[in-house]
């Protein structure tokens, strides 16, 4: 099983529960570990056989631009989802966000679920 990730990804959400929260974007940061199964990439060298990560980042930017999340839990599940939905050779994906400067005292806080196709049934 090869396993792709996504380092840092950042975008732009409106992220949180109190009113000044939601007058504007905010950013988070991802980190995303994908399990792919039946992966021909390795063995043929082509575009054709690998994951579009891509498209996921794409996907991704675009999904989280035009959402609104009150909390980080659910802006994991629904990337988690999101991304499990773009390939089935995709069999596990874990999803990590950071939303810096929630605390004063910390730079981040982070919140990461892991999901695969047997918890979507």
């Amino acid at each position: 099983m090869f396993i792709l990730k996504i380092k840092n990804l950042q975008a732009l959400t409106v992220l949180g529960i109190y009113d000044w929260e939601k007058e504007s974007k905010r950013l988070v940061i991802l980190n995303i570990e994908m399990h792919v199964v039946d992966y021909k990439a390795g063995d043929t060298d082509t575009i054709k056989d690998a994951i579009d990560y891509s498209l996921i980042e794409q996907s991704i930017v675009q999904r989280l631009e035009t959402a609104s999340y009150h909390l980080l839990e659910r802006l994991v599940k629904d990337i988690a989802q999101c991304i499990l939905s773009l390939d089935a050779r995709i069999a596990k994906v874990s999803v990590e966000a950071d939303k810096p400067g929630a605390l004063r005292q910390a730079d981040s806080v982070s919140v990461s679920l892991t999901l695969d196709r047997k918890s979507l049934a």
